[in-house]
């Protein structure tokens, strides 16, 4: 089983990503280490405990990290994400605690007692870029870092901008130089296959749904049955997209989410998620014009650079949340 170590700024997406974690046999989640990103970080630390505690995973250690970028200035996902980064909603308070240790601290101290461990980013990279300047030996004690972020050709912030790297370009240009290997899933995939709320409806309306690595499961759901799922974690499901389904709709005409971190876990648990994808490298534009954010792509082998996801295999994935209760 593979033990990887989730790093989020906990937004609408980001908490999707922990279920999908928390629902899979493939994987085992050793701990969640929290940005600030989507939202300030106090309040991404607090959504991370209430889910867990909801979703009854308290197990699993939370360490708070980043208040700020390591050079720009803070900004947040409202629009998408809430005022509280969970699309507003409120889930019951928890008597869970952050551990004492940072989140800095905390990535080096996992990946030293789970050597090969894999780092998933679905957030700004300040506090893996923090870890790596004080812990340098982090290289050698993971196995990789798959992260969600960046822009080949469209940008969700700017024209050439993704917010998880544009949010700190300073830190991912630092991680990027570490020489860890990396696999990225940038925006680009995620804008071209957007998730309409109906057709969500009915991947989880089947029992069956909990579903095969191959997506067999989200064919079966497909199939129909009752269009209005219960269960707490997929009521959650789709009572924290509201927001963002809201702005689509505004700007595109259609009820539909994007679904970047959950793209991002669904390749850390199933390869064959990515349908397509790159060798190449990236490198952030940090001069301070229209460009600042943008990631480049250019020659190399260092990165796999995903550039098609596999929506069958990411919806059947999704539907395993059913399995949380």
């Amino acid at each position: 089983m593979k033990k990887i170590l989730i790093d989020t700024d906990c937004g609408v997406d980001d908490a999707i990503a922990i279920m999908m974690a928390l629902a899979s046999n493939r994987v085992d989640l050793v701990g969640i280490t929290t940005v600030s990103g989507n939202t300030y970080v106090n309040q991404v630390t607090d959504n991370v405990l209430r889910l867990l505690t909801y979703l009854g995973r308290g197990d699993v250690p939370v360490f708070k990290g980043a208040h700020v970028p390591l050079v720009a200035k803070p900004h947040t996902g409202e629009r998408i994400h809430g005022k509280n980064g969970l699309g507003d909603v409120e889930l019951p308070g928890t008597e869970k605690r952050e551990e004492k240790m940072s989140a800095p601290e905390a990535i080096f101290e996992m990946a030293r007692n789970n050597p090969g461990i894999t780092v998933v980013t679905i957030g700004p990279l300040t506090n893996v870029a923090m870890a790596l300047n004080l812990f340098p030996e982090l290289k050698k004690l993971v196995s990789g870092i798959v992260s969600m972020g960046g822009a080949l050709y469209t940008g969700n912030v700017t024209r050439f901008a993704e917010f998880n790297f544009f949010f700190d370009p300073e830190a991912a240009q630092f991680v990027f130089e570490s020489g860890i290997p990396m696999s990225i899933v940038p925006w680009d995939p995620i804008v071209k296959e957007p998730f309409g709320e109906e057709e969500l409806r009915k991947v989880f309306s089947s029992p069956s749904a909990s579903v095969s690595s191959n997506g067999e499961g989200e064919k079966k759901a497909r199939s129909g049955g009752d269009e209005n799922p219960s269960g707490r974690a997929v009521k959650f499901f789709f009572d924290v997209q509201q927001v963002t389904m809201g702005h689509i709709e505004k700007f595109y005409g259609v009820r539909a989410t994007m679904l970047p971190d959950p793209a991002a876990m669904a390749y850390v648990i199933e390869e064959t998620a990515a349908k397509q994808k790159i060798r190449g490298s990236l490198r952030m534009e940090l001069n301070y014009n229209t460009l600042r954010g943008a990631s480049v792509l250019g020659d190399g082998h260092g990165m796999e650079i995903v550039t098609e996801i596999d929506r069958d295999v990411l919806l059947g994935l999704l539907a395993g949340i059913s399995r949380l209760g």
